[in-house]
C-alpha cells in the first residue's frame, strides 16, 4: 500500500483545496479543518478515527474522488476490503483514469476470495473503453465545449481569410476540431451511461449463493464472496438479478450488496 499511502497527502492537499474554494462549513467546524484532522488521524495510525471523520464530512453532502480515495485508503489500512472496494469504486467514477485509484482498487481486488477473470475481449474494444475512460462524464464535455469553440473560430477565418493558403488551413482544422468534438460527445454519453445508467455493487456478505430465480428454493448456481463486484441486471422484490465479470448470471438478496 506504499504508493496509496504516498497518494494520501497529494489527494488530502486537493481535498483540503477544493473545500475551501467550496465555503462550505459543518455545524461548527470548517470541511477544510476536518480534512486536516482526518489526514492527521491517518498518518498517526488512527485509521478508524480518521475514518469517523472523513465519513462527518460525506453527512455533510460533499463528495470528490479524493474524498472517496482517501476513505477507502483508510479503510484498506482496517483490513476491510469490502468497503476500501466500494469507495475506491466510487472514486473511479469520479476520475476513472487516475493511476493512483487503479493501482489501489487492483491491489485490494488481489485480497478477497473471488478471483473472476473477466471474459476477453477483442483489442479494438479494449481500445475503445479504455480511450473513453480515460476521463469522467464532466471532463468530456468540457472537451467538446472547448473543441466547439475553436471550431467557430476558425471557420470565422475561413470565411474572412483573402489567403488561399490560410483558407485551407482554417479548413482543415475546422474539419478536425469537428470530428474530435463528435468524438468527444460520443465518448461523454458512453461515460455517463456506464457511471449513471449501469447499476453496479459490492458484495457485503462472507458468503452468497446465487440463485437461478427470485427464490430461496430455487436452483444454486455459484458462490461469491465479500469484495466482489457484480453489476445488477434487474430488481424483483427483495430480490436482484446480477452479473458477473465472467459472464456468470443469477440472483442474489438486494441487502447483500451495496450499490456503487
Amino acid at each position: 500500500m506504499k504508493k496509496g499511502y504516498k497518494f494520501l497527502g497529494i489527494s488530502t492537499v486537493l481535498l483540503i483545496f477544493l473545500l475551501n474554494a467550496c465555503n462550505c462549513a459543518s455545524a461548527g467546524e470548517p470541511f477544510s479543518d476536518i480534512a486536516e484532522k482526518a489526514q492527521k488521524a491517518y498518518a498517526d495510525g488512527q485509521y478508524h478515527y480518521a475514518i469517523e471523520l472523513y465519513d462527518s464530512i460525506l453527512k455533510q453532502g460533499y463528495t470528490s474522488a479524493a474524498l472517496y480515495y482517501n476513505i477507502g485508503n483508510a479503510y484498506f489500512k482496517t483490513n476491510q476490503m469490502p468497503y476500501a472496494i466500494w469507495y475506491y469504486e466510487k472514486a473511479r467514477k469520479l476520475a476513472p483514469g487516475d493511476e493512483s485509484i487503479n493501482f489501489n482498487l487492483n491491489l485490494a481486488n488481489t485480497l478477497i476470495t473471488d478471483k473472476i477473470d473477466a471474459l476477453p475481449k477483442l483489442f479494438y474494444v479494449r481500445w475503445w473503453q479504455s480511450t473513453y475512460g480515460l476521463f469522467n462524464t464532466d471532463t468530456w464535455a468540457k472537451i467538446s465545449i472547448i473543441l466547439v469553440f475553436l471550431i467557430f473560430i476558425f471557420l470565422a477565418f475561413f470565411l474572412i481569410a483573402r489567403s488561399v493558403t490560410f483558407k485551407k488551413l482554417s479548413f482543415f482544422l475546422t474539419l478536425t476540431f469537428f470530428i474530435l468534438a463528435i468524438f468527444t460527445l460520443i465518448f461523454a454519453g458512453k461515460q455517463y451511461s456506464e457511471t449513471y445508467k449501469q447499476q453496479s455493487a459490492i458484495v457485503f456478505s462472507p458468503r452468497i449463493t446465487a440463485k437461478s430465480s427470485p427464490d430461496e428454493n430455487s436452483i444454486d448456481l455459484f458462490v461469491i464472496h465479500e469484495g466482489t463486484k457484480v453489476i445488477i441486471q434487474d430488481n424483483l422484490g427483495e430480490w436482484c438479478e446480477i452479473k458477473l465479470a465472467n459472464g456468470n448470471v443469477g440472483w442474489i438478496k438486494k441487502s447483500l450488496v451495496k450499490t456503487i
